[in-house]
């Protein structure tokens, strides 16, 4: 949404404290620019914003099955701070290389 030139001046005017007590620490972080196009973004609604941890979790959870070398799930683990559960819950989905699949569609149980 373009601002126009009234809105432009009034924002001009607008002080850090005209806004509500609960606003001001975010317009300290992102200005008062930022939050007014948050503003017009969310146009009244509450918005949700992620704990830290829940932003970089995706990152996180690549470089374990990156760095999992299908044998150091402890060590994984004490490096990132999360349980040895949390790890294999992580890489439930991943496949050691070389472990055969029985969903693979070239795996025979018995050959003839």
């Amino acid at each position: 949404m373009r601002m126009d030139q009234n809105m432009r001046e009034l924002l001009d005017d607008t002080t850090i404290a005209d806004l509500p007590e609960s606003c001001q620490p975010i317009v300290e972080i992102v200005g008062l620019e930022r939050f007014f196009e948050l503003s017009e973004y969310a146009q009244g609604d509450a918005l949700y914003i992620p704990k830290p941890e829940s932003i970089v979790a995706p990152a996180r959870n690549r470089k374990i099955k990156k760095e999992w070398n299908g044998c150091n799930i402890r060590e994984l683990a004490d490096k990132y701070g999360l349980t040895p559960n949390r790890i294999r819950n992580i890489l439930k989905d991943e496949q050691v290389f070389g472990q055969l699949s029985m969903f693979d569609p070239d795996f025979e149980l018995y050959k003839e």
